[in-house]
This record gives structure tokens, C-alpha cells and sequence, in this order.
């Protein structure tokens, strides 16, 4: 059968006696210039017209859920490296963050109103941003390049946040990428978040919406970009992971009071470190379509016990966190907490 496989880089040829042996070509081999962004092969309904997305956004890159890698054929390639295919990467400059808190209610703990700067940001998810930038795993990061040989800094600015309450209307029930390029129009046109060209617009939404359509049993989160009427931009579709805890949480005991936060930032670091190196799909991925942070989904390293739950990190915030690993780009390569 006709399968996609890691969102729109592969076509691969099964059958049932060759679950193992798959046929794959990389669509990579039948795209346009280095630089454009590929389009899907293979339509995909969790991301063209089953939820109303128009055929530009068909660019999604997924975070699995857990039970994903378990599938045969799904396997994490821990023994392969990854490679550049020479688009677009954030390098030079510092990865910015505008978070945005979709709906007309509380989402996470402390959640301030309206819009600020991001060190104004009293959440979990603030403190995590404003900490993740000059870590040494974030420095992981640092082993990525683009096509001017310009490496990736470790560098975080967590720019701005945006409680949309009133400003907008409240998601759907299943919001689509439409809806979501929208948001951030309406941000950039009411003035409650900047446009700039190297900043992830992180898209949050409480309990009980399936942000993008495929929440839970397809992702977890993912990346992709979109056009407004100031440019490209990077976003990332955070759905509320605790709703899904056995697919997208690491079911540990969390560090911090704030179990709905806590599970969000291993996704959330996920998001940031792949559309750092990878933001339009055409930059660092391996030959099985994995970006970086794929390579090492859902695996912790090291842990410890920190406030009756476990983790593998403190950060500067003085808080402790569990979130995966990311793959090293250097020597052998391979999975690390640090770099």
C-alpha cells in the first residue's frame, strides 16, 4: 500500500510479507530548488482538505505519539547519522519564541491576562523558555549548520506571549492550520505579537480541543509554516498533552505543581529544536525523513527525583525538567542530554 511515512518526506511500497523491507523513495530526489520546501507526495487527511487546510500548509512535521515508535517499521534509527539538504535553517541568530494562549479561559497555572514581554511570563511554559536558551542542551543545537557553513546558536529569546481571551474568537473544537495561520494574522494586525522571520510562534490550546485534527492519535505536536501578509512563519501546534497522558506524556511523576505544564515542554522543546534546524522541511533530517529531535523521542537518559517526580535537568530557573533527548550532529552522532 501507499503509506506516508514522517509527514511528507517518503513514499514507501509495502506489503504484508515485507513489513521490514520497505521501498522508499525520498522525495527529496523530485523537488524543486534547494532552498523551496517540499510538498507532500502522498495526501495525507490529518493535514489537506479532511479539515479544511488549504494545499500550502500541507507541510506538517509530527511529533508521534509514544505507541507510534513501537509500530513495526516505526523504529527510531539510532545507528544511522543525519544530513543537510542545504534549505533553511536558523543560524547566526538567536531562535525567538511568541507564545500564544488560544482560548477564552485558563490554560496553564498562573497564566497571565492579555499580552507582555516574555520574561512577564508567569507560567511553567515561560519560565522553561526563558531558561532553554545558553543550556547545555540546548547547545546540542549548536551542531547544526546552514548552507554559509553558519551554525546554530544556543540561543533562546523568549520575545513575547499573548492570552487571546477576548481578542479573537476561541478555538473550535478542531482547529485547522487555516485557523491557525489566521490567529497569528489577527496577533500581528491587533499589534499583540510581533512578525519576525526566525521566531516560532508556539500555538497552545487547553483540554479538550484537537488542535489540527489529528491530536492523540497521530501527534502530539507538531511544526510546519504558512504564509501572512508580512511573510513566512514558523508555528507550532501545542495541543494539551495531559488529555492524552498515555501517548503524550512520559507518565513519570512530574516535578513541578504544574502537571499540565510540565508534560507541555518536553513537546514543546521538540518543536523548537526541529524548526530551528529544520523550519520549512528542507534543511537537517536523516534518510528516513527523522529531524533531530525524532531521532531521540520519548527517550530520557540519565533521570533523578526532584519534588516526588522525576527528571533529567535543572535548568537555570532553578526548576528541574524531564524532557527527551536530542540527537548530537558530531563524531558518531547519537542521543545526549548535553553537548
Amino acid at each position: 500500500m501507499l503509506q506516508r511515512a514522517r509527514g511528507f518526506r517518503y513514499i514507501c511500497v509495502t506489503t504484508v510479507t515485507m513489513l521490514l523491507l520497505s521501498s522508499c523513495v525520498d522525495t527529496k530526489n523530485i523537488t524543486g530548488p534547494a532552498n523551496q520546501p517540499r510538498a507532500s507526495a502522498v495526501s495525507n487527511a490529518s493535514s489537506n482538505g479532511a479539515n479544511g487546510n488549504s494545499p500550502e500548509l500541507n507541510t506538517r512535521h509530527e511529533f508521534h505519539t509514544r505507541d507510534f515508535y513501537a509500530k513495526t517499521g516505526n523504529a527510531r534509527p539510532t545507528n544511522s547519522g543525519i544530513s543537510y539538504h542545504g534549505g533553511t535553517v536558523i543560524a547566526g541568530t538567536a531562535t525567538k519564541v511568541v507564545a500564544i494562549y488560544w482560548g477564552t479561559g485558563t490554560i496553564y497555572a498562573n497564566q497571565a491576562i492579555g499580552s507582555g514581554l516574555g520574561t512577564a511570563d508567569p507560567t511553567l511554559i515561560g519560565s522553561f523558555l526563558r531558561s532553554l536558551g545558553g543550556s547545555l542542551y540546548f547547545n546540542i543545537n549548536t551542531t547544526y549548520y546552514n548552507a554559509s557553513n553558519v551554525r546554530v546558536l544556543n540561543q533562546v529569546a523568549y520575545t513575547s506571549f499573548w492570552t487571546t481571551g477576548s481578542d479573537v474568537a476561541g478555538p473550535s473544537l478542531s482547529p485547522t492550520d487555516a485557523d491557525m495561520t489566521n490567529l497569528i494574522q489577527q496577533g500581528i494586525t491587533l499589534g499583540k505579537i510581533a512578525y519576525d522571520a526566525n521566531t516560532v510562534y508556539a500555538i497552545f490550546t487547553g483540554a479538550g480541543i484537537n488542535l489540527g485534527g489529528g491530536f492523540g492519535s497521530q501527534y502530539c505536536a507538531y511544526h510546519t509554516h504558512a504564509t501572512t501578509s508580512k511573510g513566512i512563519v514558523y508555528y507550532a501546534a501545542m495541543p494539551h498533552n495531559q488529555d492524552f497522558a498515555a501517548g503524550c506524556t512520559s507518565q513519570f511523576g512530574s516535578p513541578n505543581a504544574d502537571v499540565a505544564a510540565n508534560s507541555e515542554v518536553n513537546t514543546l522543546a521538540h518543536e523548537i529544536e526541529e524548526t530551528t534546524t529544520d523550519p520549512l522541511g528542507n534543511a537537517w533530517f536523516d534518510s528516513r525523513g527523522y529531524e533531530n529531535a525524532d531521532k531521540c523521542a520519548w527517550t530520557w537518559g540519565t533521570t533523578f527525583s526532584a519534588n516526588g517526580g522525576v527528571a533529567n535537568m535543572t535548568l537555570a530557573d532553578g526548576k528541574s525538567y524531564l524532557i527527551q533527548r536530542n540527537w548530537v550532529n558530531a563524531g558518531a552522532g547519537g542521543c545526549a542530554l548535553s553537548y
